[in-house]
């Protein structure tokens, strides 16, 4: 595919509307694209995304390892259509808008690396491009995607902002913990003055090992109409762990807002939302080395990235199919300064396909 029909498909799908919830029209697109390339498609239960399946070129090559490609056709929610323009070789937008190039970047390499597979006559195994809804709303297409439509044994998450070449390996381990603690007025201390309570007594007898992060990012007290007292703590949990490893120190962080709210007759109330799995990755695994030598063969240098946040490769991984995430060219995600070169969308096609191509070979 030529460099202007690789920016032509970008800057369709950027044209077309899709914040978290709101992807049918992108995803009929998608359907059509794969249509029109006589490449089977299967939608997946609950909205939750498609998958495209181009066959192995003969019989020999079905015993190639199946690979997948996935990315999100949703966009973080933006205030205002984009008003796309190409200044010095970079999609950006001229208004107030977020671009969308996260994932729609990875949306169009996979479309135009399928189009150039579809139409090719070089061999290749059988491989399987995933779109998935929702991301921004807590990985949930991931979540609820129906792998029984993958036989993927392995496959390449293009969700990371950066140049192409970037690989992030592993991820976190991420939990919500929200509290609330609610006390009758008169009382002794202030549902304010016990929740800071609770939350002196984890910092001074909490110790948390390297890696593990607990951090409030609201902290809200408000009076009820039955006159009572409520605080309302929203918290994240992170680690570079599995969660077996988090959940004693889950607990204690728990327990402690429990004895607390005892010790002072107040009610206190929590939730535990699981964000998304840690996985790690070898260098040495076979996914990693297959995208390593795809870099090596193409000259791209090669970067190790670590994202503050989850992607669809936590789910993946997850549920039993490793996916590393490799950056797909875009910069300043989920702000107005969102935007992407045009060469990065061509290098990042050009690494689908010599990832194809490896793993034929």
């Amino acid at each position: 595919m030529t460099q202007i029909n690789v920016q032509d498909v970008f800057l369709e799908l950027v044209a077309i509307p899709s914040n978290s919830g709101q992807e049918q029209e992108i995803m009929t697109y998608i359907q059509i694209f794969f249509k029109q390339l006589g490449v089977p498609v299967q939608l997946s239960k609950q909205q939750s995304g498609l998958v495209a399946t181009i066959q192995a070129t003969n019989e020999a090559l079905e015993q190639v390892p199946v690979i997948a490609f996935s990315a999100h056709l949703d966009t973080a929610t933006s205030p205002v259509p984009p008003e796309v323009i190409i200044t010095n070789g970079y999609v950006e937008t001229a208004n107030r808008a977020i671009l969308g190039a996260d994932d729609k970047s990875g949306v169009a390499a996979m479309l135009a690396a399928a189009e150039i597979l579809a139409n090719s006559d070089e061999p290749h195994g059988q491989v399987e491009f995933i779109f998935t809804t929702k991301e921004e709303e807590g990985l949930t297409g991931a979540k609820l995607f129906d792998l029984d439509l993958v036989d993927a044994a392995y496959g390449y998450c293009l969700d990371a902002p950066g140049a192409v070449g970037g690989m992030i390996r592993t991820s976190k381990t991420h939990l919500q913990l929200d509290f609330w603690i609610e006390v009758s007025v008169p009382h002794e201390k202030s549902a304010i003055q016990i929740a800071r309570d609770a939350m002196k007594k984890i910092r001074q007898n909490f110790t948390l090992d390297t890696g593990v992060i607990w951090q409030v990012y609201h902290f809200g007290g408000e009076v009820l109409e039955n006159g009572n007292e409520k605080v309302t703590i929203l918290s994240e949990f992170s680690a570079d762990v599995p969660l077996e490893i988090c959940l004693p120190f889950v607990e204690q962080i728990k327990q402690i807002f429990i004895e607390t709210g005892i010790t002072y007759k107040a009610d206190v109330q929590d939730v535990t939302h699981m964000s998304y799995h840690h996985f790690s990755l070898p260098e040495t695994s076979h996914i990693c080395k297959v995208a390593s030598s795809a870099m090596q063969e193409l000259g791209f240098p090669q970067k190790a990235l670590q994202l503050e946040g989850g992607t669809d490769a936590n789910v993946f991984n997850d549920r039993g199919i490793p996916f590393l995430v490799l950056a797909a060219g875009f910069e300043n995600p989920h702000t107005t300064s969102e935007r992407i070169a045009v060469t990065e969308l061509e290098k990042l096609v050009k690494l689908l396909l010599e990832i194809i191509k490896i793993t034929t070979n």
